[in-house]
């Protein structure tokens, strides 16, 4: 054994500890260092075991066994990991190492009847690149029990030491002919840098000439941009001016106009007195002083009122479309037919005073024609419809809410017919204005008109002594109709009496349709869609700019719940409107400004980075602050938080879940980061989501979400 004559037997040594067996080892082998430090040959046996043979402990150069009382040979070998040796191996064969014993698991000593059993420490091992040509080769050759006399020892140490010099020699020498090679790929790099550097600075150069020149061509093109909007400028304004002038001759000349029947008496009324219907405010609460201007009281009496009107509608619903009214945003009310969507708008409009105008929406309609039709330069009259002639009659009673609801809109396809008019209501800090017809047909017309009058007008007084005092007694006198046809450069065939009734429809057109309005403040646009295979779906565009209030069946309601609620508030008397002011119905403003410190933009976009982009759903900043608006809006008849995130989730959210859930959102589907993850988020982020309605729950809507999902191969649905 080459040490200490200590053989233990089995059941001398089948207690101990690791510490106890590395202590018999170390007394054994005479180590001192606390280390089992030794040098072999390295072999691969196969695929799965590579071990180190003829082992020797650096500290004296002696061959080492086992201390059992059973012959185990350490040169049957120590383990090493196969990986580590086949990467030696390919360097070299049979390659010596100088490593570290420690030893092998519990399960392997146990295995082999070795309690001793040792195995190569993970990365401790060093190849040894150089032996002694001889002696080191009879010297490892020994026979077990041969002790080398102090010649041999001290050779064998020196030559293990100029080994591991000749290694640190060689490493040096490499890591310098490294060095040199980076030095010479920097000065190579430096060289092509000072080349480049010099091709950068001819470019700058080029690049400021040719600045310099788009300098001048910009400003020069700006120059000319200047005179061309000046131009513009003043031919609007002469435009403007000629419209003014001719409608105030028009003004001049109404009762002329009207005493020669080319105005009948409504379009006197309306254009000369801008006459509005009697809006009697007697017959109604006014909202500032008869509640002080508190939504939350006009909220409890609106639904008294619509309960005295027989129609029932939860509190939360009231709160929820009296807020959405308020943000002068595109409703779209959702659901099933017969669950209440026109009856909402035109109940609520009652109650509040105001007028409904229900438009059908057709199949067949592809344009912005179909929505507010067109001008026919044929008849010089343009050809309005109910939609438009909705919107000029609220812009004719500026002082009464007018509700346009676009029932079944999406019977044709939202955006073909109605994404110019949307975009045009996207502008908040000013009044929408939409041209109808170009202004130079409305200039004709009067232009036209302005002669003919003057016409008729020297007419009237030339013949007046013979008592001709209207159109058609003029152009029954033979002299008049004859001067008459040359003024207008007519042949005898053409009738006079044709023309007078051409000229009345035209000034009639451009009176009762200007060639462009403006959206009234007192205006709201509703859309009202059922989902099913005869409807389109809404698209994103649409989402974006809209707030969806979804409905369900109405006989699923509480109605006990919604008498006591009514019974609550103990009114005497529901049985007039509310007249709100129109700025208390919400006027039309900027957004509110985006703050990522504030509580509800930090947490949507937490949302927006954890779940909804990941899920595909498109969420903007603009959506955001029509949330922080909602928000402003519902707490002051609501000051639940929690509900008003919980509403802005179902009306901008979730509309948008038309997706794969089967299809991969980073190591999980879309539909388990959904039922395993968001739901679980927002319930924390809405602690008191269990007191909201069934209808307007967000984390049950989910839930549903999940399971139509579940059960229809994945398919992510809301609208389903």
């Amino acid at each position: 054994m080459n040490a200490k004559d200590t053989i233990y037997t089995w059941d001398e040594v089948k207690d101990l500890s690791d510490d106890e067996l590395y202590q018999c080892l170390y007394e054994c082998w005479n180590i001192t260092n606390g280390k089992i430090e030794v040098w072999g040959e390295v072999e691969l046996k196969h695929e799965k075991w590579a071990g180190v043979f003829k082992v020797r402990t650096t500290s004296e150069n002696r061959s080492i066994s086992y201390p059992l009382n059973v012959r185990l040979n350490i040169d049957s070998g120590v383990y090493f990991p196969p990986k580590d040796a086949k990467k030696l191996l390919d360097e070299q064969d049979k390659p010596w190492i100088k490593c570290e014993l420690i030893l092998a698991r519990p399960v392997e000593r146990e295995k082999s009847g070795n309690p001793f059993l040792l195995s190569v420490r993970t990365g401790s091992y060093e190849r040894l690149v150089k032996l002694p040509p001889i002696e080191a080769e009879e010297i490892l050759d020994l026979q077990e029990g041969v002790i080398l006399n102090d010649e041999v020892s001290s050779y064998l140490t020196e030559s293990i030491y100029n080994l591991h010099f000749d290694l640190a020699n060689k490493k040096i020498i490499e890591s310098l002919a490294d060095k040199q090679l980076a030095i010479e790929e920097i000065e190579k790099a430096r060289d092509e840098a000072s080349i480049s550097l010099s091709e950068l600075s001819d470019q700058k150069n080029a690049l400021e000439a040719s600045r310099s020149q788009l300098q001048l061509t910009i400003s020069a093109q700006k120059t000319k941009l200047a005179a061309l909007i000046k131009h513009h400028q003043n031919a609007e304004q002469e435009m403007t001016r000629k419209i003014e002038r001719l409608k105030s001759y028009i003004s001049e000349k109404a009762l002329f106009l009207k005493d020669f029947e080319f105005i009948d008496d409504e379009d006197f009324d309306n254009f000369i007195h801008n006459a509005t219907p009697a809006y009697d405010l007697s017959e109604m609460l006014d909202f500032s002083s008869a509640f002080n201007g508190d939504y939350k009281q006009a909220v409890s009496y609106i639904q008294a009122y619509l309960k005295g009107q027989d129609i029932l509608y939860p509190r939360h619903v009231i709160e929820n479309y009296l807020t959405l009214t308020r943000s002068n945003d595109l409703i779209i009310l959702a659901g099933d037919s017969g669950s209440g969507k026109t009856n909402l708008v035109q109940s609520f409009a009652k109650a509040v005073g105001g007028v409904a105008k229900i438009i059908p929406v057709k199949p067949n309609w592809t344009s912005s024609e179909d929505l507010l039709g067109y001008y026919n330069p044929l008849e010089k009259k343009y050809l309005a419809t109910p939609f438009l002639e909705a919107l000029i009659e609220a812009q004719q009673n500026p002082e009464v809410p007018y509700f346009i609801c676009l029932d079944e809109m999406n019977l044709a396809r939202v955006e073909y017919y109605f994404a110019d008019f949307l975009s045009k209501l996207e502008s908040r800090d000013s009044i929408p204005e939409i041209q109808l017809y170009s202004d130079d047909e409305s200039a004709h017309v009067l232009s036209e008109l302005k002669a003919v009058v003057s016409i008729i007008s020297n007419a009237q007084a030339k013949y007046a002594h013979d008592g001709v005092v209207d159109f058609v007694k003029l152009m029954q006198d033979e002299n008049v109709n004859a001067e008459m046809k040359r003024a207008f450069g007519f042949s005898e065939k053409d009738s006079l009496i044709k023309y007078h009734g051409d000229i009345r429809r035209m000034l009639s057109g451009i009176m009762s349709t200007p060639s462009a309005i403006k959206v009234p403040a007192n205006v709201r646009i509703i859309g009202a869609i059922n989902i099913d295979e005869t409807t389109h779906y809404l698209s994103p565009k649409i989402l974006d700019r809209a707030h969806i209030m979804k409905f369900r069946s109405p006989l699923l309601s509480d109605w006990e719940a919604i008498f006591a609620e009514i019974e609550s508030y103990n009114f005497d008397d529901v049985s007039k409107p509310i007249h709100f002011e129109i700025d208390a119905l919400g006027r039309r403003a900027p957004y509110p400004r985006f703050d990522r410190e504030d509580d509800f933009c930090a947490l949507f976009i937490d949302l927006n980075k954890e779940f909804f982009n990941p899920l595909g759903v498109e969420f903007g900043m603009r959506t955001i602050r029509q949330g922080l608006h909602y928000l402003a809006l519902f707490t002051e008849l609501n000051e639940d938080r929690e509900q008003a995130i919980n509403n802005f989730i179902i009306h901008k959210i979730l509309p948008k879940f038309t997706f794969d859930g089967f299809k991969q959102s980073g190591s999980d589907t879309k539909l388990n980061l959904i039922d395993k993850v968001l739901v679980s988020r927002l319930e924390s982020t809405m602690p008191n989501h269990e007191s909201f309605t069934e209808e307007f729950s967000c984390i049950l809507a989910l839930r549903n979400i999940i399971d139509n999902a579940k059960a229809n191969d994945g398919v992510v649905n809301y609208w389903a």
